[in-house]
């Protein structure tokens, strides 16, 4: 069950950890640095793009109706401030040129107390900002006032009816009342006397309230009429232009460092990261003596660019160099099989770079570009027909020229070429690729060196690799390292299983 589960996370890649996500974001401090003083530098000059906003303050007194409730009533007033209603009265009346719907993106209500709502108006201009919000102020009291009115209007004609139903009634009981007073007393009659008596007591009652409601009603229409009043005169809001210029250039600041950041741990987080030392040399079966940074191919002037790096290899090459020199020498036969598996490029830079140094020695070398897309022909610029094994000779300065074969498509012609025996070192640039197997190799080499790109290769790549030299009697003795996580602490020795396993493939091969 346990080794299911070590197989299971070899395949998903190790997760990125707390640790290593800080070490990520301080590794690439440069990236949110630059957005965050990008963002600082937008902001401040955010005035300079985008016209300065005036803001004009208005305060309003509105009295509270007897009875009403001041929560309501307020809430009310701020909603019939946002109307289309008072924006179309403040631009008419405050001869504004613009239209309804645009100015009320332009003010905003907000209550202070029960009694208070304060507007706010923005401009262009401290004119044009004094004037809006005087505007509006006069277009919701004039508005509020005639809304009221109408509601008082309502309200009396809806009462009117009833209370001259009551008095209608009331004068019909007075009737009754009047002519059962001169009849001849009697029993039956004072009682009948009495309902009457109670009825019209009734009715002048309800007359009393119906009258005392149209009252009110006029008198709380007068008293918010007359009581409601601009309290504060509209003014321009003092602002620093030192201050808008900070507190946008430190806006500019936060949020160019947040996008920053967040662009930065996005990429960690949804980036695969790539396996690490002790990974690659488990699934390879070879240990990782080198791991280097990222090779950055050139896209100016590419060809120029690296021919000049083939002749004057970098530091980083020339590490790479001095690992396959040692494996070259130590190959049955001086031939060396160098495998480029994602990163053809540097891996082609590396051999011919090599070859040239050994030939400068005096030293007879031969090159086979078998690889992808013949890597090492194209930096050399050589023309080649897929047809047949070409043979070009590259001059060195000091020593005889170096022969650089250049492998036909089919594998199958390249196998059936013996080798040339009159080469002191061996170089075959190859590539693996499941699709023609490694059988052209067999006849050539029988060791290897791998140089790997680990963010440019998949765990099932790597294995499939290790097979498929497996199969052809290649013994992979080392592993060279590009692209790798600076962040991994593994080691890329094997661990003992592995040593004892890539040990008895030689004896397996042998046999």
């Amino acid at each position: 069950m346990e080794a299911k589960t070590s197989n299971e996370d070899l395949v998903l890649g190790p997760m990125i950890g707390l640790r290593s996500l800080m070490a990520t974001i301080r590794r690439k401090r440069r990236v949110w640095l630059i957005t965050g003083l990008v963002g600082l530098i937008v902001g401040a000059s955010l005035h300079l793009v985008i016209p300065r906003k005036y803001t004009a303050v208005t305060d309003l007194y509105l009295p509270l109706p007897a009875g009403a409730d001041p929560a309501q009533v307020m809430a009310n007033n701020v909603s019939l401030l946002q109307t289309e209603v008072v924006a179309q009265q403040a631009v008419t009346a405050g001869r504004l040129h613009v239209t309804p719907h645009t100015l009320l993106s332009h003010y905003t209500g907000v209550s202070l107390s029960d009694n208070i709502m304060s507007i706010t108006f923005s401009g262009p201009s401290q004119s044009e900002a004094v004037s809006g919000a005087r505007a509006v102020a006069r277009a919701f009291l004039a508005v509020q006032a005639k809304e009221l009115g109408r509601q008082t209007d309502t309200l009396v004609r809806g009462l009117q009816p009833q209370i001259s139903s009551f008095n209608n009634e009331i004068d019909n009981l007075n009737a009754k009342i009047n002519s059962l007073s001169g009849a001849t007393p009697n029993t039956q009659s004072s009682n009948q006397l009495a309902d009457l008596v109670n009825q019209r007591s009734a009715d002048e009652s309800q007359v009393s309230q119906l009258r005392a409601q149209v009252d009110q009603a006029l008198v709380n229409e007068q008293f918010t009429d007359r009581s409601s009043s601009v309290l504060d005169p509209a003014a321009v809001v003092p602002v620093s232009a030192k201050k808008v210029v900070l507190v946008d250039a430190l806006s500019g600041l936060v949020a160019g460092l947040a996008l920053g950041l967040a662009a930065v741990i996005f990429s960690a987080l949804l980036s695969e990261r790539p396996p690490g030392r002790s990974t690659v040399a488990a699934t390879l079966g070879a240990p990782v003596e080198l791991s280097l940074e990222r090779y950055r191919s050139p896209r100016v002037m590419r060809r120029s660019r690296l021919s000049r790096r083939l002749r004057e290899p970098s530091p980083t090459l020339r590490m790479i160099e001095r690992r396959l020199r040692g494996h070259l020498e130590c190959a049955p036969g001086s031939a060396l099989a160098v495998v480029a598996v994602g990163t053809p490029e540097p891996t082609a830079l590396a051999v011919g770079g090599l070859a040239l140094a050994l030939s400068s020695e005096g030293h007879r070398v031969v090159v086979v570009d078998a690889a992808d897309e013949r890597p090492l022909a194209s930096i050399l610029g050589l023309t080649t027909k897929p047809e047949a094994m070409e043979t070009f000779e590259l001059p060195a300065s000091g020593g005889p020229p170096v022969r650089v074969l250049v492998a036909p498509e089919d594998p199958l012609a390249m196998a059936q070429k013996p080798p040339p025996d009159d080469a002191d070192a061996l170089l075959v640039l190859a590539s693996l690729d499941a699709a023609f197997g490694t059988e052209h190799l067999a006849p050539w080499v029988t060791d290897a060196v791998m140089v790997l790109s680990s963010r440019r290769t998949t765990l099932t790549r790597m294995a499939v690799s290790r097979e498929m030299l497996h199969e052809a009697g290649i013994s992979l003795r080392s592993v060279i390292l590009l692209d790798s996580d600076p962040q991994d602490d593994s080691s890329g020795a094997l661990s003992p299983v592995d040593l004892r396993l890539s040990l008895a493939v030689p004896a397996e091969s042998s046999k």
